[in-house]
């Protein structure tokens, strides 16, 4: 049995996965782990186990803020939650409408209108809570956060939570959990509930008769807010495995040993672990009792809601039960667990808990919350949880690492899946979300856009390799990428190391040597490739085969997987037998085998399969149900006597008759010998009577066992039939076409007598050809003659566009009746020729001047066989243009003009070229359209430029600020302007958005510009712009000046001063006191002969007496304390600072006065002379004389009188 060390540093293996071996995390020396701060005092008793770390002595504190990144907020008021969450048991949201009870897992939905005890109202929303149970008995509830948050930088979670109502008075419900576990496997379900608080494992009432119920899959933290006290301690089998227990032992304890107490427990998984960590107790002892040292209780007070109350009344009478709890975990490598408490009695929070958290951290978390009562009951509630880092992520943040459930063992071919948790810590959508890794391809992620505070899942697999478990493990890094705003975000790259202690393995792959099929007889070569897929030398290599011996292997041992050696190939050979050749197939089965470390072993067995190609062969006999002659219309029956002639089963058995379908056989597989009778009939046609009789053929087809098709001999039967009387008439003409009016064409007409009889009187009928003249006008059955006639083309065809005439032959059978072919048609196409030309001419040769009129001349002719109406031209540039007809016959033409005035447009291109071409219609309605002809003539253009120019912002400005100037520059010429830029006698590095300009065409330019001391003197800013370009010719093309004037703001001096004293007092006289005075340059100018005044220090010293904007110096002096300072009581001190700015004008900072108590020296003492100490302005103090009679007879009456002693008072 595993044993589980219970402190701070407790196992590695619960963190990640027990016995599973990979190092995700070290797992931790408990030697060199930090020990918990204990800040309790121990009472003398006997020792428990192990020492235990002590809980902080309870003391009020805000936690600190964190500057961590958010990863959920959710307050469970509203009708419903974050749908990450998962209830489990009665668990329900009081804020949506009530619902009927549920159990085991299921989404957060209302709570049933059934509810036991003090109940907050239902439908409540937004003032719900977080129900975990009601008041009833033997109730558990818990939400499971399945959801993997980034543990790398430490959590921060608070809760609010209440624990009131028990309907047993003086004896509360168990209480309420809050647990970690890593985040690698699913959060299905909670731990044990009652004593285990839904965290831990539990064997009810110890009974060994009863089975172990577990504890939460891979459970890295559980915090008890325990109000019954049983959480804290061993029994039940909780903290199965551990080598240090519970204070409170194994053995059951009444009353609960740890009431009103927080109790930690650490990594578990199943029923092992889940070891007790530390408590707020102050006494670790194996000896009760176990005093709670929590300031406050858990439970709250409140024990009954009245009848009716509103959601916010029953807000305001459930707040005194209210109780915020804050756990915070710092990360690793040295991770603290501090739990802090507000009991909502006006004291706020005290921190109850500080102790070392268990290494390794998991790489990531998730959580839940599990309440429960039992035979004593309490009503649980959860809201507002809030979850953040405790340091911040980066804008995206990546955790990479193996999911759980993982293999027991990998070995060449095992899969691991990993997950790639992915948080958006920024504060816009991150698009295009990708994780990649080398190694796992392709990574799949469930979002591709990540919202801000969002975190998602990704998975990916990967297949162990040879070479991994050469090398013992297998290390990837994974990055994930994306964009925000349009720009690239790449989070850090994340690393998981799978070490791996490969098993002995060996597998065999069969191959074999040609594609076949195979014949019997054959001899066919196995080949069998065996590699060593685990971490240990095999030797004794052989190979194992139901039908092959003899199998000989190139080398009999193998090296570990990875290495060189680690395969070796062998080959056997097989001879095709009958037998196979029936089957069709040859499947064997082979397997390797040999020793690892003296240990047999074998490979996974492999299978082959060849094809064999037996003798397959049909027979097929057909016959005529009538041996004739039959009649058009008469119907046939066939028959087919199909048999196999084969050695092999042949399946899908067809009969293909290409007079008959379809061919019905009663059975489509045959054994080799057997037959079968297909059947088929057939209607006699005329074109059976003309050929006078019925010759049909038929084949038998079949499927051998490999798939191959086998077909019989052919038969073939003739049945006559009695013939009857046709003719056939095929026409062509002796030009495809197209043909011209005028045009003579020649039709030939071939005759065919398709009948069983002779026919006479043969002729051609053709409704557009007369005559029609034929060679033969008798014909035997089958004979052929040729007839011919012509046709000269009309306009009427032309017309038409087609020549389509029709003919049929006629005849007479030797009865006398008329025979008619089906009729013969031709149709030829009639062309009528349409086109014409246009020619463009113009006078102006150029260049002409904007504003020119130039005329074009434009000669239309029609080049066609038929008169154009409706002629016109269409000029791009010339909208009207007149002809002098507009009806050509073929060969005419018109003349055609037209004017254009050109443009500013045609200046700037420097030319004005335009295209025309003439249209008409012909006859058949059709537009006819002659090709295009253009004119370029040169036309002479201005070229000119402005700019517009204006600042931003428009002012005032301060120094050092930034001004941005646009120039809007415009092409006011007529030519293209090319290397357009514009020249600022202060700005540099002016952009504009185009260089080039069209005519008319303008563009955008801007520059900036930094506001100088200079300019602040001045209190302007004024700057002059001009644009430039060039023309076509090269020319320097220069705009007008423009300016702009920006006020600046005048300069502010300021100074200011702090000072403090090198003691805080009091001070004695003489006592010399050091002054240090901070000077910080405030304004926004800088300043010189910096110093400072103060009304009791002189010679003042600055380490710096010039100071930038924002600059500071430190001075310092000294001061010798006096006597009337110390009659004062205290030293009071007035500073300020002074400087002089670019002007010349004083600058003076605020006075700044500083106080130092000043005490008297104790009463003075004669010397025995008359001489004293005593200061007259002192309280009870005397005047000593500097000079006595040596017997303290002279001086001051008061000195005297104790001076015989040498003691002036």
């Amino acid at each position: 049995m595993a044993r589980f060390v219970s402190t701070a540093a407790t196992l590695g293996l619960l963190t990640t996965g027990l016995a599973a071996g990979f190092a995700q995390a070290d797992t931790p020396d408990p030697k060199t782990q930090p020990k918990a701060t204990a800040k309790a005092t121990t009472p003398a008793a006997k020792p428990a186990p192990a020492a235990k770390p002590a809980p902080a002595v309870p003391t009020p504190a805000v936690p600190a803020p964190r500057a961590g990144t958010p990863l959920l907020t959710e307050t469970f008021t509203g009708a419903t939650a974050d749908d990450r969450f998962t209830a489990v048991g009665s668990a329900c949201l009081s804020g949506a409408p009530s619902a009927a009870a549920q159990s085991g897992s299921h989404p957060l939905t209302g709570c049933p209108s059934t509810e036991i005890g003090p109940m907050p109202p239902l439908d409540a929303a937004p003032h719900g809570y977080l129900r975990l149970t009601d008041a009833g008995n033997d109730e558990s509830g818990a939400v499971l956060f399945d959801q993997a948050l980034p543990a790398g930088n430490g959590l921060d979670v608070t809760f609010d939570q209440w624990q009131y109502g028990s309907t047993t008075p003086n004896t509360p419900a168990d209480g309420i959990s809050f647990f970690l576990v890593n985040g690698d496997t699913a959060l299905a379900h909670p731990g044990a509930f009652g004593g285990s608080l839904g965290y831990a494992q539990k064997l009810p009432d110890d009974n060994p008769g009863l089975e172990m119920l577990p504890g939460v899959d891979r459970g890295y933290l559980g915090v008890g807010l325990d109000v019954l006290g049983n959480y804290f301690g061993d029994w039940e089998h909780r903290g199965n495995g551990c080598a240090t227990r519970s204070p409170a032992g194994t053995g059951i304890r009444v009353p609960a040993p740890g009431a009103n107490m927080v109790t930690v427990r650490g990594p578990g998984d199943g029923t092992e672990g889940y070891c007790f960590l530390t408590a707020t107790t102050s006494n670790f002892t194996t000896t009760p009792p176990w005093p709670s040292t929590l300031p406050g209780r858990l439970q709250g007070p409140l024990t009954v809601m009245p009848p009716g109350v509103t959601p916010q009344q029953a807000e305001t009478l459930l707040e005194p039960s209210r109780r915020r709890v804050h756990v915070h975990l710092t990360p690793a490598p040295a991770p603290v667990l501090t739990i802090d408490v507000d009991f909502n009695d006006g004291t706020g929070f005290h921190q109850v808990l500080s102790t070392p958290a268990p290494m390794p951290v998991p790489s990531t978390y998730k959580f839940g919350f599990a309440g429960s009562t039992g035979l004593w009951t309490d009503v649980h509630l959860i809201r507002n949880v809030v979850v953040t880092t405790d340091q911040p992520l980066p804008e995206l943040n990546l955790v990479k690492q193996v999911h759980e459930p993982r293999p027991g063992e990998l070995t060449v071919g095992t899969p691991v899946d990993y997950d790639f948790v992915v948080t958006n810590s920024g504060n816009t959508p991150i698009n295009d979300l990708a994780v990649a890794d080398p190694t796992v391809n392709p990574v799949t992620c469930p979002v591709s856009v990540l919202q801000p505070g969002e975190t998602a899942t990704c998975t990916g697999t990967y297949v162990i390799t040879a070479a991994d478990v050469a090398a013992g493990h297998v290390t990837n890094t994974a990055r994930a990428t994306g964009t925000s705003d349009g720009d690239p975000v790449t989070s850090p790259d994340s690393t998981v190391t799978v070490p791996i202690d490969a098993p002995p393995g060996i597998v065999i792959e069969k191959q074999v040597q040609g594609t076949g099929p195979f014949n019997v007889g054959d001899t066919v070569t196995y080949e069998y490739i065996v590699t060593n897929t685990g971490g240990t030398d095999i030797t004794n290599l052989s190979i194992v085969d139901d039908k092959v011996t003899g199998i000989t292997c190139a080398a009999t041992a193998l090296a570990p997987a990875g290495q060189p050696g680690d395969s070796t190939t062998c080959t056997g050979t097989y001879v095709v037998t009958a037998a196979d050749g029936v089957a069709g197939q040859v499947t064997n089965h082979a397997h390797a085998a040999g020793t690892s470390n003296g240990t047999p072993i074998e490979s996974p067995p492999t299978d082959a399969t060849i094809d064999v190609v037996g003798t397959s062969s049909l027979g097929l006999s057909k016959t005529a149900s009538t041996a004739g002659p039959v009649h058009i219309g008469d119907t046939i029956t066939y028959s087919y006597e199909v048999t196999n002639t084969g050695q092999t089963n042949l399946t899908e058995l067809a009969v293909f008759d290409d007079h008959v379908n379809p061919v019905n056989c009663p059975v489509t597989t045959l054994a080799p010998g057997a037959s079968t009778t297909c059947t088929g009939t057939y209607t006699v046609t005329e074109a059976d009577g003309a050929l006078g009789h019925v010759h049909n053929r038929a084949q038998a087809t079949g499927t051998n066992p490999q798939g191959g098709a086998v077909l019989s001999p052919d038969d073939e039967v003739t049945v006559p039939v009695i013939g009857a009387s046709g003719l056939a008439i095929e026409k062509t003409a002796n030009t495809p076409g197209p043909v011209q009016v005028g045009q003579t064409v020649t039709y030939t007409y071939t005759v065919t007598n398709t009948g069983q009889t002779a026919l006479t009187n043969v002729a051609v009928q053709d409704d557009r050809v007369a005559p029609v003249t034929c060679q033969a006008t008798s014909l035997a059955a089958g004979a052929s003659t040729t007839c011919t006639g012509t046709y000269t083309v009309t306009e009427a065809d032309a017309v038409a566009g087609t020549l389509h005439n029709i003919a049929q032959a006629t005849g007479t059978d030797p009865e006398g009746h008329p025979v008619d072919s089906p009729p013969g048609e031709v149709t030829l196409d009639v062309v009528a020729v349409s086109s014409m030309t246009i020619d463009k001419t113009t006078a102006a040769t150029g260049p002409v001047n904007v504003g020119d009129t130039v005329t074009y001349a434009y000669t239309v002719t029609n080049t066609g066989n038929v008169t154009l109406h409706n002629v016109t031209v269409v000029d791009d540039h010339v909208t009207t243009v007149n002809c002098d007809r507009t009806t050509l016959a073929p060969q005419e033409s018109a003349t055609c003009t037209g004017t254009y005035v050109v443009t500013a447009a045609d200046g700037a291109a420097g030319s004005v070229t335009n295209t025309a071409h003439a249209t008409g219609i012909n006859p058949g309605g059709e537009t006819v359209t002659s090709p295009d002809d253009a004119v370029t003539v040169p036309v002479i253009g201005a070229s000119s430029l402005t700019v517009e120019k204006s600042a931003s912002p428009a002012g005032p400005v301060n120094v050092g600020d930034t001004i941005t100037y646009t120039y809007t520059v415009r092409n006011t010429g007529q030519t293209t302007l090319n290397n357009v830029t514009v020249v600022d006698d202060k700005v540099t590095g002016i952009t504009c958005q185009a260089t080039t300009l069209a005519a008319g065409a303008s563009t955008t330019c801007s520059g900036t510009y930094v506001v100088t001391a200079a300019d602040g003197t001045a209190g302007s800013v004024t700057n002059r712009a001009h644009a430039t370009g060039t023309n076509p010719g090269g020319d320097t093309v220069t705009s007008p000046d423009d300016e702009v004037t920006v006020p600046v703001n005048p300069q502010r001096a300021e100074l200011t001063v702090t000072k403090k004293a090198d003691t805080a007092g009091p001070v004695h006289v003489g006592d010399q006191v050091t002054y240090t005075y901070t000077v910080t340059n405030n304004g926004d100018t800088e300043l010189t002969d910096v110093a400072v005044v103060d009304d009791k220090v002189t010679d003042i010293t600055c380490e710096a007496t010039t100071l930038a904007p924002g600059e500071h110096t430190t001075c310092t002096g000294t001061y010798v304390v006096t006597e009337a300072d110390a009659v004062a009581g205290h030293v009071t001190n007035h500073a300020h600072a002074t400087a002089t700015d670019p002007r010349g004008n004083p600058v003076e900072s605020p006075s700044v006065q500083h106080t130092i108590p000043a005490a008297c020296p104790p009463k003075g003492y004669g010397d025995g002379y008359g001489k004293g100490g005593g200061m007259e302005m002192c309280p009870d103090h005397g005047h000593g004389h500097d000079y006595g009679d040596g017997y303290g007879k002279k001086g001051d009456r008061k000195a005297d009188r104790k001076a015989e002693k040498g003691k002036v008072s």
